[in-house]
């Protein structure tokens, strides 16, 4: 029978240790609903129509996922970043409704 043991409990993730016979599993859960509550409330409060600067935040990733797109190639490759981000499917880690 597996031992599961929380090792650390952070605002944005959990880390697990599992230990399964001579194996020890490390798993983490990553936390992403602060990070999709708050990219929702951006999305409210953005003005197309006020003046918008030089720079504007367009999204925000949660941490789990900028990793899994890493090891993807995602982000290395601008189109595919672009698709990605632009996508209705990833609508809720946008922080406004401009195109990348």
């Amino acid at each position: 029978m597996a031992e599961k043991v929380l090792w650390e409990d952070a605002p944005d993730k959990r880390v697990w240790f599992i230990r399964d016979g001579e194996n020890l599993i490390i798993e983490t859960e990553w936390k992403i609903d602060a990070v999709l509550d708050a990219n929702k409330a951006k999305q409210t409060d953005f003005s197309r129509t006020s003046k918008l600067g030089e720079m504007v935040q367009v999204a925000s990733i949660p941490t789990g996922m900028y990793w899994d797109w890493q090891k993807q190639g995602i982000l290395d490759d601008d189109a595919a970043f672009r698709r990605r981000i632009n996508s209705s499917d990833f609508q809720h880690l946008r922080t406004n409704n401009l195109k990348v």
